[in-house]
């Protein structure tokens, strides 16, 4: 089989056929998620009969066993593997294999985000390749869009919330968030709430308009990148909320918030022995952004996430007794944390 563009694999989806096996591929998380949410709302697999694992730490063994485990009161299981570009050689031969002598009960799905230096990924491109040759496996290109294509992504998404957008706000969102649309759908999802549901047509002076927009979207990128551990691009979010008049307690309480988070993510997965699903469901991370939260999480220890907690609240000390000046408090917080 040839692999498809994503929105041949739309038109797919429509058809409600399941194939055994699903790859998603290609350098936009944001689209692979979708394709995921999809094949997951397709299936319906209840929790009982939904795995996921992480190449880099599950083995082919782990995988095929769930993949040979009956669905229990379903149809179909379901068996998400993630990080496959970090799949060992000898686990990618034994998946290989199992193309070849698929399981008519179990979906098997693989997610492969194209993101990584070259010389890290190839030996699983023939691994990819005989996915892609498969006729058992529905191979997608989640590429990158072009920008005429993310253009009429923002169109359509603002659409789908009942709302007109002018060419002007398109612009605007791309010039501040390039091709990224997991950025971009976040600014949509921020700008339709803020304009609120009886607006139907969104102009560019509705982004001036809207009081707190700028710094809503400034907070959101500070936590991502906290839990990113992206140090340059916190500082750099951290100077423009400063500009913009934000008020320190504000900044810190977000910090706060993104660190407890994934401190509560760590103790659920590693304590609880808590399912990525679950934990998602409970702490309310949205479906989309799950996959670059728990890639994020692994850049974090339990204990530096505690130690980081102790550094918020000096910093908050620090900043309310006046000890030492906001943004000094808030600059040595991000760099503990990020560091």
């Amino acid at each position: 089989m040839t692999i498809l563009k994503v929105q041949d694999f739309n038109k797919l989806v429509s058809s409600q056929k399941i194939s055994p096996a699903y790859l998603f591929t290609g350098e936009e998380p944001y689209l692979i998620n979708m394709c995921l949410d999809k094949i997951e709302k397709l299936i319906a697999a209840d929790n009982l009969n939904k795995e996921i694992f992480y190449a880099t730490e599950s083995s082919a063994e782990d995988i095929l066993n769930a993949l040979q485990t009956l669905p229990f009161l379903s149809e179909r299981r379901m068996v998400i593997v993630k990080d496959v570009n970090k799949i060992k050689a000898t686990d990618a031969q034994r998946l290989t294999g199992y193309l070849s002598n698929i399981i008519e009960t179990s979906c098997l799905i693989l997610l492969y985000i194209d993101n990584y230096k070259k010389e890290t990924v190839v030996k699983r491109k023939e691994f990819i390749n005989k996915c892609i040759a498969s006729e058992n496996c529905i191979s997608v290109n989640c590429r990158k869009q072009y920008e005429n294509k993310v253009k009429e992504f923002i169109k359509n998404e603002f659409a789908k919330k009942g709302k007109a957008v002018s060419y002007g706000v398109i612009s605007r969102i791309i010039e501040e968030n390039g091709n990224d649309l997991l950025n971009i759908s976040n600014e949509i999802e921020k700008l339709s709430l803020f304009a609120g549901r009886n607006k139907k047509d969104i102009m560019q002076e509705d982004l001036e308009k809207i009081s707190g927009y700028t710094k809503e979207a400034d907070i959101y990128d500070l936590s991502s990148n906290i839990e990113a551990r992206d140090l340059k691009k916190a500082m750099f979010v951290l100077e423009k909320l400063l500009k913009e008049g934000e008020e320190s307690m504000m900044i810190l309480s977000a910090i706060s918030l993104a660190v407890r988070k994934m401190l509560s993510a760590k103790s659920m997965i590693e304590e609880q022995s808590t399912s990525a699903v679950e934990t998602a469901s409970t702490l309310r991370i949205h479906s989309f952004y799950a996959g670059t939260f728990f890639t994020n999480l692994k850049k974090h220890s339990a204990r530096t996430l505690k130690e980081s907690l102790k550094i918020i609240l000096e910093a908050d000390i620090a900043i309310k007794t006046g000890s030492n000046d906001a943004t000094s408090a808030l600059e040595k917080t991000i760099l503990s944390i990020c560091k």
